[in-house]
């Protein structure tokens, strides 16, 4: 890939600083339909730098070892050859991610942001074909995109509803490389429904006979009392949950149970920067006996603009509150991008919550700036021919989006050393390198890398 430059004008905090900022990945050769697109000749300015992302899938079942091999650069000074290793660890990791992941996209986002209207993209065929497209681009980095569905059947008939979304839910989506890879989640939106208790049921019905094997959660108030009253939540929530389909909050314990309202939440989402002993929303451990009430329950949690400081639009938030955490942001520390999944696993998180990864998608090129954060609640940059070549839109992954990847990957390592029991050692190795949120920022790549090299070499060591 070609390492495109995204121009910051504000910094999204003190982390960042204005100037060019490395994030869209263009390909050479996409992987959804083998075109050559423009990423290459690359051209670089005198006195200026440029990078190529280069990624490689190791295929399952491979001996474990040190692989060489060169790669050849062509210049207009020449060419020189690059010798290249990599050590393959004698171990498998699963297709489809430990750590649920709940990331959403708008309906039609995608649609607009490649066609510009809801017609020009071909009506609902065309938004259902870039959502699934994106959402493919989203499970091939190990996340699960939980509003992909554009419609739920209003009838019995559900062949068309298995056709386009099936393959996500089956492992057989056509795009995705990592075999057998599945979503972890799907979103059951009821808050129109006329009857949400008959339409929860209906679709988990269907979903259980299918025999898919997904999360089916109702997003069932934002943030309260922001995204709706308290007392809301109970008519919500009461009627889904006797469909059969869990309810999910983002709020922490103690609103929940102070409000009367614990007891119609089967999810719990609080943010996770204030998720610590002494914190806002209370020490890990002290959601423990909530959880273990109820087989049904979970901790999922979310970062927001609390890392970087919530103003509005550009408006910066400068000082050390908004440095050093968990971030998404363009402008923050590739450590940043990729520090969640390690918190998740030392506090023992069910699930990834993310607001939207296609907020300012239309305008991603130029202008992803909201909530003070540049990139906040945009992953994806929409790859039209126009301005990436080829003949069909492609999603353009983000660098930052290729390090979440990464995160969910070290989340496997550590999930795995757990699993073979030595929870212990992954655990004191997770919390070494990232003791508290608001300490990310002192973690160094050369001491991520040593982190997961110790887990995996303690896995090979565990299998001899």
């Amino acid at each position: 890939y070609r390492v495109g430059l995204y121009d910051v004008v504000t910094p999204s905090s003190d982390d960042g600083a204005p100037g060019p900022w490395p994030d869209p990945l263009v390909p050479d050769v996409d992987v959804f339909y083998g075109e050559k697109r423009n990423a290459f000749p690359l051209e670089v300015p005198a006195g200026e730098r440029r990078a190529v992302w280069v990624e490689t899938l190791v295929p399952k079942d491979i001996p474990g070892g040190a692989y060489t091999g060169t790669t050849t650069i062509d210049t207009s000074d020449g060419s020189f050859a690059l010798n290249v290793g990599l050590r393959v660890f004698d171990f498998d990791l699963p297709s489809t991610a430990t750590l649920k992941s709940a990331f959403a996209m708008g309906w039609n986002a995608p649609c607009v942001a490649h066609h510009g209207s809801y017609d020009a993209c071909g009506g609902d065929a065309g938004i259902e074909h870039f959502n699934t497209l994106y959402a493919q681009a989203a499970l091939d980095h190990r996340v699960s995109i939980e509003s992909v569905i554009y419609q739920w059947p209003t009838d019995d008939d559900w062949r068309h509803f298995d056709a386009v979304y099936g393959p996500l839910l089956e492992g057989r989506a056509p795009f995705v490389r990592l075999p057998g890879a599945k979503l972890t989640t799907l979103q059951v939106y009821t808050i129109n429904a006329p009857d949400p208790e008959l339409a929860a049921r209906v679709r988990r019905e269907h979903v259980e006979t299918r025999g898919w094997d997904v999360t089916l959660f109702n997003y069932t108030c934002d943030e309260p009392p922001a995204g709706c009253q308290w007392t809301e939540i109970k008519g919500r929530g009461d009627p889904v949950r006797r469909g059969g389909v869990r309810t999910m909050v983002t709020t922490d314990l103690k609103q929940a149970r102070d409000n009367g309202v614990l007891e119609s939440i089967d999810i719990l989402a609080p943010l996770m920067n204030w998720v610590y002993p002494g914190g806002p929303f209370g020490a890990r451990e002290s959601y423990q006996s909530w959880l273990e009430g109820d087989a049904k329950r979970e901790l999922w949690w979310y970062q927001s603009c609390v890392s970087h400081g919530c103003g509005n639009g550009c408006v910066p938030s400068p000082g050390p509150a908004h440095t050093g955490q968990p971030s998404y942001m363009i402008d923050a520390d590739a450590v940043q991008n990729r520090a969640m999944e390690w918190f998740s696993f030392a506090d023992d998180v069910a699930g990834e919550l993310y607001f939207s990864t296609t907020h300012r998608l239309q305008s991603a090129w130029d202008d992803q700036c909201d909530f003070s954060g540049n990139g906040d609640g945009t992953l994806f940059y929409p790859g039209t021919p126009d301005r990436i070549g080829g003949r069909n839109h492609i999603p353009i992954m983000s660098q930052r989006f290729k390090l979440i990847r990464e995160g969910m990957e070290d989340f496997e390592y550590l999930h795995l050393l757990a699993e073979k029991g030595d929870r212990a050692y992954a655990e004191q190795v997770a919390r070494a390198l990232f003791p508290r949120q608001d300490k990310v920022g002192e973690a160094t790549a050369a001491k991520l890398y040593t982190a997961r090299r110790q887990i995996a070499e303690r896995i090979e060591a565990m299998d001899e």
